[in-house]
């Protein structure tokens, strides 16, 4: 956890997300675990903000193409 910690301090000061000490607080009641995804979330929707992510269809594509092959081997293994 405390490898998290720091990094979620340190990007919070470079993004200037706010209320970091709340999310490495709530980490130490609840786990790290369900804290630091929400972190990212808002360090993202910061970024967002500032510089929006544009994806190209080089990008779009193969994408797709590996989110309908995952699905394709769940359905395959769990109906299977």
């Amino acid at each position: 956890a405390f490898p998290a910690v720091i990094l979620m301090v340190a990007e919070a000061r470079k993004h200037r997300v706010r209320y970091v000490w709340a999310y490495v607080l709530a980490g130490a009641v609840t786990a790290i675990s369900v804290t630091f995804p929400l972190f990212l979330i808002a360090r993202e929707l910061r970024i967002a903000q500032t510089d929006p992510t544009v994806l190209r269809r080089g990008d779009t594509i193969p994408l797709a193409i590996l989110g309908i092959a995952t699905a394709a081997i769940v359905i395959w293994v769990d109906v299977g």
